[in-house]
């Protein structure tokens, strides 16, 4: 009987060893301080801000292995990393980041199309891509409210013009405009220019009050909680960052119980997947059951994703549970994504030090998004961590 007890008790012993090792393993949260941080989030936009040629591009990847730049590009993501030195500049003051940002509007300026009370732009002759168009908008609202700066006020409302051309009825959003055409693109929906579109124009609505650019958004932000991942075909709920931006900033007369449930929806996920990404190590067997640490990109959109929710934590009653798990989340991220960010130090014994310094690689390749991306995710922990540095 004690033998079958023993031999019982060490299957369980051993059951559970797999289950935390391999299932549920331990959480790796480095311990990180404000100003390492910032350093990390200034390196960053510098590596960003760098890499831009004369006419305004930014370096879009480099593959360290093959000591190669990427020939390719990318709208969104142009105009994303734009909006992120924007925030950077707002954060910090730093005017190199708003020179560089300044760049990047001029950039999508120069292409713009105008129309009949619209304007977009678009890297192709016939295509304008929402997405692109609405994080153009989002850098230049940012950078009104930064700066106090009119110059885009015009560009703006014609930008948010078209982005509200592109919602259909029933608050979907096409994700490209044909300029042949001179309509919408029917039928095919973005996975993420739905929601970057309600964000921009929650901005718009924010910095230009009064002119109907947030009204606008609702619908989108309705469909996003209620229809999106239905009709457009997705299997689960999909994890988007950009309308967590736009329910974040949302004017709390416009946050009803549709609403906050995609908040509440969204903040759980992007903390099972930041949970999940605390307990990567990409060694042994954690490495065959959980791969490598993510990309850059990826664990980037879960942090801004849940920074961008945090405030409503503290206002909003039906969200005030999830505070203390947000703010370690949050926390944690940005101690991970500190510790795996090439330094200086690290950059000088490889071929670019230009191009490694302050990136973030994954498995040997580092992209303007995984700057972009961890970068707003470290601006919004930011706060977190300079509390608790007060705190203690």
């Amino acid at each position: 009987m004690k033998r079958r007890l023993a031999v019982h008790a060490a299957f369980w012993a051993a059951g559970l060893l797999v289950v935390r090792v391999a299932l549920v393993p331990a959480e790796a949260c480095p311990p990180v301080t404000a100003a390492r941080v910032e350093q990390a989030i200034v390196e960053a936009a510098d590596w960003l801000a760098g890499g831009m040629d004369a006419e305004g591009q930014y370096v879009y990847g480099y593959d360290l292995g093959a000591d190669e730049v990427s020939t390719g590009y990318n709208a969104a993501r142009h105009a994303g990393v734009t909006m992120s030195l924007v925030q950077v500049y707002a954060a910090t003051g730093e005017e190199r980041f708003l020179a560089a940002a300044d760049r990047g509007l001029g950039y999508m300026a120069d292409r713009l199309e105008q129309g009949d009370g619209w304007a977009a732009w678009g890297r192709s002759a016939a295509d304008r891509p929402t997405g692109a168009n609405a994080l153009y908008l989002a850098a230049m609202a940012l950078r009104r409210e930064a700066t106090g700066d009119p110059v885009h006020d015009e560009v703006m409302r014609r930008v948010g013009a078209f982005l509200v051309g592109q919602i259909e009825p029933g608050g979907a959003v096409s994700a490209s405009f044909d300029l042949l055409a001179g309509a919408p693109v029917p039928g095919v929906h973005g996975a993420f220019a739905t929601g970057e579109a309600a964000w921009a124009l929650v901005l718009l609505g924010r910095v230009l009050p009064g002119e109907g650019w947030t009204e606008a958004a609702l619908p989108v932000i309705d469909y996003v909680a209620t229809a999106r991942d239905r009709e457009e075909g997705y299997i689960s709920r999909l994890p988007d960052h950009w309308a967590a931006y736009a329910l974040g900033d949302l004017p709390p007369e416009h946050l009803d119980e549709t609403r906050l449930g995609l908040a509440a929806r969204l903040a759980g996920y992007f903390g099972m997947r930041l949970r999940f990404e605390a307990g990567r190590t990409g060694e042994g067997v954690n490495l065959a059951l959980r791969w490598y640490p993510g990309p850059p990109a990826g664990v980037g959109t879960a942090g801004e994703g849940i920074g961008a929710l945090h405030a409503l934590t503290a206002t909003q009653p039906s969200l005030a549970g999830l505070r203390a798990n947000v703010e370690e989340r949050m926390a944690c991220t940005a101690g991970i994504m500190v510790e795996r960010q090439v330094t200086a130090a690290q950059a000088a014994a490889l071929p670019r030090p230009d191009l490694a310094a302050g990136a973030w690689f994954y498995r040997g390749y580092t992209q303007m998004d995984g700057q972009q991306h961890v970068v707003s995710a470290l601006l919004a922990a930011l706060p977190i961590v300079e509390a608790r540095e007060g705190r203690g």
